[in-house]
C-alpha cells in the first residue's frame, strides 16, 4: 500500500485564528502524521497556513474531505491548493494564538449550527448546545444563556405584534418596518416600546437608557444613518439586493461583515438608495432569524443602540464594514484591538501615536516585534492613556469658487500618515542598518471625516500638498450665489428657470462641517440632476443625498457617459477644484434634455476618476510616482473605487496595506512614521 505526502495550502490576506486553532487540532491527529506551518509573504504581507500529512491515498481523501469541512470560509481567504510533497517543512508543536478575546473567534460553526439554527433538528432552539469544535457556547452572555427555545419564540412574536424587539444584551433593535415609519403620527414611542423591551418577561421594567436609545435611533435631527439590515432568509437575497458571488461569499464568511449594497430597482418596500446587509452573526440572532423565516419574513431593519445590559461580548465584537478595493476586501474602520508585526521597510520613528475621528479614538503603540493598538469609542471614560501627544484632529475647512485657495488649511498630517501605513511591510529576513523613508510616492486619500487631498513625497521625503478638494459654502443658498458671480451663471439662469423645483430643493439644501467634501460635491449633483424626490418635504441630508448619486451611478449599465468638467485652479500653495464648473458642466447636460440620470451620476465619478488619472501623471513626470496609495472611507464607494483602478491601476499599481483599514487604525499607525515632532 502506497504512501503519499500531501500539503493542504491555505493562503490567506492576514492572520486568521480559527485557522490556526484548526491546525493545532489537526495536529493532535496522530494516525496522518501531521506537521503544521505558517508562512508570510513579505512583499504582499500574505500569510499562508499549511498542515502536511504521510497517509494512504484512501486516508489522505479522507482528511481532505474533513479539512474542507472544517476550514469554514473567511472573507480573508484569498486562494487554497492541495499538492504532493517529497518531505514535510512545517512544525510538530502547536501554534501560539493570541486571542484578543477569550475562547475562539466563532460562535457557532458547521458542526453545531444545523442543530440549534434547523427548525427540522431535535436541538432547533438550544442556545447552550455545546460544540468542542468551535466552543461556541462558551462566548454566551450570562443573559443570553438564560435565555429558552419559548423565550426566542416569544420574542419573535413579540417583533411581529409590535413592530419592534429591543435586544439590549446585543446592543440592537430589531424592526419589522424602517424605524421611522414606526414613529407615526398615530402611534407614540411610549406605546411600544415597554411592552417590547423585556426579554423574558413583560413586566420588566424599563430604564431611561433603553427607552430613549430606539427613539434616538430615528430622530430627524440627527445625522442620517444608512439602513442596516439583517437578513433571515439568505435564499431569498438575490431578490431583494443587488449582490454579486463575491458579496454573498463574504456574506456566509465566519466574519459575518457588513456589506454596502443597493435594493433591487423599484423595490417595492426597500425605498433607500443604499443598505448594509448582514447575516446573522451570534447563536441568539441565528435562532431568532429561523423563526422569523419560517412565518415568512426575509429581513428585519436593524439600529444600534448600546446601553448598560448590552454584553462586554457585544461591545468588543462590533460589525465588520467591509469595501472592496483591488479584488480583495479591507475594513472601511477597524473598530476593534489588534495588532501586526512590525514593519521592517520605512523607520519608526515613535512610540505611540493617537487619531480621533467624529466617533472613535484609535491609540497605536510600537515596541521591538509588534505594532498594538486600541481602538474607544469618544462618548466613552476616557483612558488613562500615558501619552500627552496631541490627537490629529480633523481640520474644518472653507473655501469658495474662486481662486483664494488661502482661505483653505494647508495641513496634509493625516494624508501623510495614510501614506505611510499603505506602504508598510514586514520582511524578519531584512535588517536596514541606515534609516528607511518613504520616497517617490503620492497618496489620494479622500475621507468623509478628513479633509480629501492628494499629498507627495519626493526623492528626498520631502512632502508637498499638491490637490485639495474645497469644502462648499454650508447652505444651497451660498452654492447658488456663488455661481451666479462665476462664469456659469447663464446656465443657473436657464436652469432655475427650467427646473424650479430642482433650483428651490437646492436653496434649501444644508451642509454640515462634518460633512466630507467629495460626499457635498455628489449631495449638489443629486439635486442638480433632479435625482431626489421633489414632494419630499423633510430636509434631506448630505449623507442620503450622496448615497443616491451613488446608488445611480452603480445602476448604470455599459462603460460610456459624458464627460463632466474638473477643472483645477492654482491657489498661492497647491492646486483646488472650480466645483462651480463642475456644476455648470451638469446643469448643461440636464438642461440638453439628459434623462438617464444613472449615466449622468457614472459620468461624474468616470470623469473624476480620469482628471486624478492625469494629475498623477503629471506627478509622475515631476518627482516620479514608485508608490500610488488609496486611502480614505470615500474609497467604500465601489464605483469611484472601480474607476480609478480601471483609470490608474493599470500604470500605476494602487497601494493599499492589507493588514490595515482605509480610515482609521491606518491613520493612526501611519503617525509613528511622521518625521516631524508632534506637540
Amino acid at each position: 500500500m502506497s504512501m503519499h505526502n500531501i500539503r493542504f495550502d491555505f493562503v490567506c490576506q492576514r492572520h486568521v485564528p480559527l485557522y490556526e486553532h484548526l491546525c493545532n487540532q489537526y495536529l493532535e491527529r496522530n494516525e496522518f502524521n501531521i506537521s503544521i506551518g505558517a508562512e508570510s509573504e513579505p512583499q504582499t504581507s500574505k500569510i499562508r497556513y499549511f498542515i502536511e500529512a504521510f497517509a494512504t491515498q484512501a486516508q489522505l481523501e479522507a482528511l481532505a474531505d474533513e479539512i474542507a469541512s472544517d476550514f469554514l470560509l473567511s472573507v480573508w481567504l484569498l486562494d487554497t491548493h492541495i499538492q504532493r510533497i517529497e518531505q514535510h517543512s512545517g512544525q510538530r508543536k502547536p501554534f501560539k494564538i493570541k486571542p484578543l478575546y477569550s475562547g475562539l473567534p466563532l460562535y457557532f460553526c458547521q458542526h453545531c449550527q444545523p442543530q440549534f439554527g434547523d427548525n427540522q433538528h431535535p436541538s432547533f432552539g438550544d442556545i447552550n448546545l455545546q460544540c468542542h469544535h468551535c466552543m461556541g457556547h462558551e462566548k454566551l452572555s450570562r443573559d443570553e444563556k438564560s435565555l429558552t427555545q419559548a423565550d426566542i419564540a416569544a420574542m419573535a412574536n413579540r417583533l411581529l405584534s409590535h413592530k419592534a424587539l429591543p435586544l439590549p444584551i446585543l446592543g440592537i433593535t430589531l424592526w419589522l418596518t424602517p424605524p421611522a415609519a414606526i414613529f407615526s403620527s398615530t402611534i407614540q414611542p411610549s406605546t411600544i416600546l415597554p411592552s417590547t423591551i423585556s426579554q423574558n418577561a413583560d413586566d420588566q421594567r424599563i430604564n431611561s437608557s433603553q427607552t430613549n436609545a430606539p427613539i434616538t435611533a430615528i430622530t430627524t435631527t440627527i445625522k442620517y444613518q444608512r439602513p442596516r439590515i439583517l437578513v433571515c432568509n439568505p435564499n431569498s437575497l438575490n431578490s431583494h439586493f443587488i449582490v454579486n458571488d463575491s458579496q454573498v461569499l463574504a456574506l456566509s464568511s465566519i466574519e459575518k461583515p457588513l456589506l454596502r449594497v443597493r435594493p433591487s430597482s423599484d423595490h417595492p418596500s426597500l425605498l433607500a438608495p443604499l443598505y448594509e446587509i448582514q447575516f446573522a452573526e451570534n447563536r441568539l440572532l441565528v435562532i431568532l432569524t429561523e423563526v422569523l423565516r419560517q412565518k415568512g419574513i426575509n429581513w428585519l431593519h436593524v439600529t444600534h443602540d448600546i446601553d448598560l445590559h448590552t454584553s462586554q461580548e457585544a461591545l468588543l465584537n462590533k460589525p465588520l464594514r467591509l469595501a472592496s478595493v483591488n479584488q480583495q476586501w479591507l475594513p472601511i474602520t477597524t473598530l476593534g484591538n489588534g495588532t501586526i508585526p512590525l514593519p521592517t521597510n520605512v523607520t519608526c520613528l515613535h512610540d505611540e501615536h493617537h487619531y480621533q475621528d467624529d466617533l472613535h479614538t484609535f491609540t497605536v503603540q510600537s515596541s521591538t516585534t509588534d505594532i498594538n493598538w486600541r481602538v474607544s469609542d469618544n462618548d466613552a471614560k476616557p483612558s488613562n492613556s500615558r501619552s500627552a501627544l496631541p490627537l490629529a484632529v480633523p481640520a474644518v475647512l472653507a473655501s469658495s469658487c474662486a481662486d483664494d485657495s488661502s482661505t483653505i488649511t494647508n495641513d496634509i498630517t493625516t494624508s501623510l500618515c495614510a501614506l505611510n501605513a499603505a506602504v508598510l511591510r514586514c520582511d524578519p529576513n531584512k535588517n536596514h542598518h541606515k534609516a528607511q523613508f518613504v520616497k517617490h510616492a503620492a497618496v489620494l486619500y479622500f475621507s468623509q471625516h478628513n479633509t480629501c487631498q492628494i499629498v507627495t513625497l519626493d526623492s528626498q521625503s520631502k512632502p508637498e500638498l499638491f490637490f485639495q478638494l474645497p469644502t462648499l459654502p454650508t447652505t444651497g443658498y451660498e452654492i447658488c450665489h456663488s455661481l451666479s458671480e462665476s462664469p456659469q451663471k447663464s446656465l443657473l439662469d436657464k436652469f432655475k428657470q427650467l427646473f424650479p423645483a430642482e433650483y428651490n430643493q437646492l436653496l434649501d439644501l444644508h451642509i454640515q462641517a462634518n460633512d466630507g467634501a467629495l460626499s457635498q460635491l455628489m449631495a449638489v449633483a443629486t439635486l442638480i440632476i433632479g435625482a431626489y424626490p421633489v414632494e419630499t418635504a423633510q430636509r434631506v441630508t448630505v449623507t442620503e443625498l450622496a448615497d443616491k448619486f451613488i446608488a445611480l451611478a452603480m445602476a448604470h449599465h455599459g462603460n460610456n457617459a459624458p464627460r463632466i468638467d474638473f477643472p483645477l485652479t492654482k491657489g498661492a500653495a497647491h492646486r483646488s477644484l472650480n466645483w462651480c464648473k463642475t456644476f455648470g458642466s451638469l446643469m448643461s447636460f440636464k438642461l440638453a434634455g439628459e434623462t438617464n440620470l444613472a449615466k449622468l451620476a457614472f459620468a461624474f465619478h468616470d470623469s473624476f476618476a480620469d482628471y486624478l488619472s492625469h494629475w498623477v501623471e503629471h506627478l509622475d513626470q515631476n518627482i516620479g510616482v514608485k508608490q500610488l496609495v488609496i486611502a480614505g472611507s470615500e474609497f467604500a464607494n465601489p464605483v469611484l473605487t472601480d474607476r480609478v483602478q480601471l483609470r490608474i491601476g493599470k500604470n500605476f499599481p494602487l497601494l493599499v496595506n492589507p493588514l490595515l483599514d482605509l480610515d482609521g487604525v491606518n491613520i493612526a499607525i501611519g503617525g509613528l512614521y511622521l518625521k516631524q515632532r508632534r506637540g
